[in-house]
């Protein structure tokens, strides 16, 4: 008997077709579907596209307490870590009645070493093709461990999103001012200072624009961003810079990344101009499983440096291997230059000294490899191995003459550092989550016995539950080891203790839009010094309410 195709087709097309019609039928017992709607466009990719909400800057539930060692701390020295391929299984659908949506999130509280906390995030609704959101932030302790007030901090944000989604064109713009308050208070013991003398403002501005190519259908796609960073303190030093980036790709084959940077930084008696630009053309080869980038990573700059040349060229070269359908390998292989600003290391570090000298790095070569997967349906594990021959790696030492100022230097020979990272995240159910992260690093260096204020190894556990259904806890456990600073009066390496902290944040739902937290940081109470003299806080307690409108 033959079959006919044609009549097949009909038939399915009338199945989906029924199941439709079934699936947009509206039910009024609670838990059932309501308003889903199934459907099916011939020949076009299914995407699933990010959504952009300005309020998920303050989660209703109480955030995570940035731990001690949080990763951006350090990412100035760990160049160009290879990116975990994005390789996913089905995704299971889950199916259930829609809840209420807020667009508007608040937060305020008050805590011990005089510290008022507010964060509040605003956002239009009512059309999902293009948005609006401002989120104003600050947060201070009006004293700290060293003669009160002289150890005091204080930061202020506003931060204003736009988005919008067209049939060819997908636009989002950023708008960020922080202002950050500090003091220089790694003096000595016993030094009589006055306030004003080491008191410290610095100003931050970044203003992003971004376009990425939203047509599915044509063989070329583009993205382009541009960013205007501006940095500036009270003792007159400034820097403004330009970033950007342009990325084309031609039938998901042949690829030509770009990137501009121009930057002027000035202070007493200098006036320095920089320029960066890096250019990475690559060919992808997929071949069933493996999927391999390879191509060209062309870098120029203009550093006046001694035995830092004005160009580099080095190969590139992208690479992940699906094991099995839960286990991926990667590797990257990479070399050129990292473009330093003083804006990045400002944001880093609030007690650098002024005049300080922004040189870029060479990474003479770059290898990063590992392997990410799914033990079991609720465990995700990654592992990652990494090399790096750094040349002019920066270093923070304290200044010599005055041990408060954190002087920024650079390592004139080839820095080895070795990397291994390890993270897991377990989710027991949809009311508990753990996740675990383990770095470890090693540093060789001709010039330097120590790698000074970097940390050897890291620890971070941290765990989200909800306790019951309008009581919410989260914790996390941090373990910093490995930090060494210097006297440079004495001339000696100063072992600096291990730092285990210890962050609990609970937050209690009292009605639909109001809310009360209760938060514990360093609850250890471990007086900690994460650079040479700057004795941190101990136990810090906040409490308040929230609202979501």
């Amino acid at each position: 008997m033959k079959i006919n195709i044609k009549h097949i087709f009909i038939a399915c097309l009338m199945g989906v077709s029924s199941q439709s019609v079934l699936a947009q039928t509206e039910f009024n017992i609670d838990g059932e579907v309501q308003d889903a709607e199934v459907v099916i466009e011939k020949e076009r990719k299914i995407e699933l596209n990010k959504e952009y909400k300005l309020y998920e800057f303050i989660k209703w539930k109480p955030a995570t307490a940035t731990p001690v060692a949080k990763p951006s701390e350090f990412k100035w020295y760990i160049y160009d870590v290879a990116n975990e391929p994005m390789q996913f299984a089905p995704a299971k659908a889950k199916v259930q009645q829609k809840e209420k949506s807020y667009q508007h999130y608040g937060k305020a509280g008050f805590g011990n070493y005089t510290s008022p906390l507010l964060d509040v995030s605003m956002t239009t609704a009512g059309d999902a093709n293009q948005m609006v959101g401002l989120n104003i932030k600050h947060e201070s302790f009006g004293t700290g461990e060293v003669d009160g007030k002289n150890s005091g901090t204080a930061a202020s944000e506003i931060n204003l999103y736009g988005a919008m989604i067209r049939e060819q064109i997908k636009l989002e713009s950023s708008l960020n001012y922080r202002l950050e308050k500090n003091y220089y208070y790694g003096y000595p013991e016993g030094t009589v200072v006055n306030n004003s003398d080491i008191k410290h403002n610095a100003n931050f501005i970044n203003l992003g624009l971004s376009a990425t190519d939203n047509q599915l259908e044509d063989a070329w796609s583009y993205s382009a961003g541009a960013n205007f960073k501006h940095y500036s303190d009270n003792f007159d030093v400034s820097e403004n810079t330009f970033l950007t980036s342009i990325g084309v790709g031609y039938g998901e084959q042949f690829f030509l990344d770009t990137d501009l940077a121009l930057s002027k930084y000035t202070d007493t008696g200098i006036d320095e101009s920089r320029s960066y630009v890096r250019l990475n053309p690559y060919y992808r080869l997929t071949i069933q499983r493996l999927q391999l980038d390879v191509g060209l990573s062309a870098s120029f700059q203009n550093d006046d440096i001694p035995d830092l040349s004005s160009s580099r060229f080095f190969p590139y070269a992208k690479a992940s291997y699906s094991l099995t359908e839960d286990y991926t390998v990667f590797a990257k292989l990479d070399g050129g230059y990292t473009f330093n600003s003083l804006y990045d290391f400002a944001q880093e570090v609030g007690y650098l000294n002024q005049a300080v000298g922004i040189v870029n790095s060479q990474r003479s070569f770059d290898l990063t490899g590992g392997i990410t997967g799914n033990l079991m349906e609720q465990l995700s594990v990654t592992a990652m191995v990494g090399y790096q021959s750094i040349k002019y790696l920066p270093i923070l030492l304290n200044n010599a003459a005055d041990q408060s100022r954190l002087d920024l230097i650079y390592d004139p020979e080839h820095s080895n550092v070795f990397t291994f990272k390890g993270s897991a995240q377990y989710e027991v159910n949809d009311a508990h989550q753990v996740s675990l992260g383990v770095n470890v690093y090693g540093y060789s260096s001709s010039s330097y016995d120590q790698i000074y204020h970097r940390p050897t190894s890291e620890i971070l556990v941290s765990g989200d539950h909800q306790i019951i259904p309008k009581l919410n806890a989260k914790w996390n456990f941090t373990f910093t080891g490995g930090l060494v600073g210097r006297d440079q009066a004495t001339d000696t390496d100063i072992i600096l203790d291990a730092i285990p902290q210890l962050d609990l944040g609970l937050h209690y739902q009292l009605k639909e839009q109001w809310g009360i937290f209760l938060s514990g940081e360093n609850l250890i109470n471990k007086k900690y010094q994460r650079y040479l003299y700057y004795t941190q806080r101990g136990i810090q307690i906040k409490g308040g309410v929230t609202f979501r409108l």
